[in-house]
């Protein structure tokens, strides 16, 4: 009894204390914030390894859509097929530097300016396949699937509610023109469809 009663006066002190503006006061209400405080870094650390992933990847979907469209401005024939590659480099490029400043902003490494092993299989792909009879039909594909990727890449980034504002933007502004380079590149890929039907009919 006595011991509850030990407590009771305490906390009756506290109290007094609290009122009369003494600091213990504002050490008793800070302490969750300490706790909140601790574990920002650890979110923001996340956050940021999420950001620059997204560059990095970002860029890479880019570069390989620069590299298979220069190969498509000198092996094809096609007059469609050039100036969709043409657009491909002048868009990419342009997202690239966009994605730079943005990743500048954010105080991240910019992307990097060569491709990696995965990227460089799918263009090794693009050579390999069945020779520059096809390499329309071929290269539009590869663009699909290219896009698709980077659609998907953009689609969750932008939806990540802890995505760094600068990259966000990006995405956001970035994903309309990905959209429109799907739906040219099957356009592409029907016309080389039709091509192939003509030159080689069953």
């Amino acid at each position: 009894m006595s011991r509850f009663m030990l407590f009771g006066a305490a906390s009756l002190a506290a109290l007094t204390l609290a009122a009369c503006g003494d600091n213990m006061s504002s050490n008793v209400l800070t302490a969750p914030t300490t706790d909140i405080a601790s574990a920002s870094p650890a979110s923001a650390e996340n956050a940021a390894r999420e950001a620059q992933d997204f560059v990095n990847a970002a860029g890479q979907a880019s570069l390989v859509e620069i590299r298979t469209s220069e190969m498509a401005l000198e092996k094809s024939s096609s007059a469609d097929v050039k100036a969709f590659a043409q657009m491909m480099i002048d868009n990419h490029k342009a997202a690239i530097d966009k994605l730079k400043a943005a990743a500048s902003a954010a105080s991240l490494m910019p992307p990097a300016d060569v491709l990696d092993d995965f990227h460089m299989r799918r263009i090794n792909d693009l050579v390999e396949t069945d020779g520059d009879a096809d390499f329309d039909a071929d290269y539009a594909a590869l663009q699909i699937d290219a896009h698709n990727d980077a659609i998907k890449l953009f689609e969750d980034y932008a939806r990540d509610t802890d995505a760094t504002a600068q990259l966000k933007m990006f995405a956001d502004e970035t994903l309309p023109t990905l959209q429109v380079h799907k739906a040219e590149a099957e356009k592409i890929r029907d016309i080389a469809t039709k091509t192939d039907k003509t030159a080689n009919p069953s």
